[in-house]
């Protein structure tokens, strides 16, 4: 009965999460940067603190990544377009109760291509439809928080 109500506010609290990130995707998703590094940058802060678990195409994500870590490589820049490498490095999620998480039950690491492109003198990272990646920080305090 106690696992029962803590899965009830914790998905309670989950949709509270997706509204509040929507909101602000739709706000801060594609702001526009003077270099391509600071596009990435302020992209991937948005990112990992959960400001993307709503894609407006798709609708909600049903699941998120949850990251420990992150490095980015060098931006690869050719005229008004720019690939970035990302290694996220997952929570691992064998201990967790929670269904939103990407299973990485021993955590490990994977690799994100970005694309950076150049729009009217501004740099913009352009979003895809891939899941997202959300700090481990990040998310248990928008839980604690009650969003």
């Amino acid at each position: 009965m106690l696992r029962n109500f803590i899965m009830e506010t914790y998905n309670t609290d989950m949709k509270k999460i997706i509204i509040l990130g929507a909101l602000c995707a739709a706000f801060s998703a594609h702001a526009a940067e003077a270099t391509p590094q600071a596009a990435l940058d302020q992209f991937l802060r948005f990112e990992l603190d959960g400001g993307r678990l709503r894609n407006d195409t798709e609708g909600y994500f049903e699941q998120v990544h949850l990251v420990d870590g992150w490095k980015t490589d060098a931006l690869n820049c050719d005229a008004a377009r720019c690939k970035a490498v990302v290694t996220f490095n997952y929570t691992p999620t064998a201990g967790l109760d929670m269904e939103q998480a990407v299973p990485h039950p021993k955590g490990g690491s994977s690799q994100v291509e970005y694309t950076v492109l150049q729009k009217g003198g501004q740099w913009q990272v352009e979003s895809g439809k891939d899941t997202p990646h959300v700090s481990r920080v990040a998310m248990e305090k928008l839980l604690k928080d009650g969003l």
